[in-house]
């Protein structure tokens, strides 16, 4: 649509997403940091502590794909992931590696 959300959408998008966080797979990890990325709003700090706890826990089904949006997202927003998140993403990414394709690489390389 091109529009902004409200403070009121945001807000009640945020609580709930924290309060399902344990749902979240990989890729809708990947999505959540992503859209907050692009519309250029930093997420709050339970949901990015909440997203964080979630991706370690499935931390193996993240593909090049989630791997790169994600770090992409970080860097977008200026954040730092946690040591162990972003050891874990690196980690995954050197043993996909081959499944990168130019969009990926691109992403993960400018993340960092």
């Amino acid at each position: 649509l091109g529009l902004q959300p409200s403070e009121a959408l945001v807000t009640g998008l945020t609580a709930q997403a924290v309060a399902v966080q344990g749902d979240f797979e990989a890729q809708n990890v990947a999505n959540l940091f992503w859209a907050f990325a692009t519309l250029g709003l930093k997420p709050s700090e339970a949901l990015v502590e909440g997203l964080t706890d979630q991706s370690l826990a499935v931390r193996g089904d993240f593909n090049s794909q989630s791997i790169a949006k994600t770090l992409w997202a970080f860097a977008k927003l200026g954040l730092q992931p946690s040591e162990s998140l972003l050891g874990d993403l690196t980690s995954q990414s050197v043993l996909r590696v081959d499944t990168f394709n130019p969009q990926d690489i691109a992403n993960t390389l400018w993340a960092f």
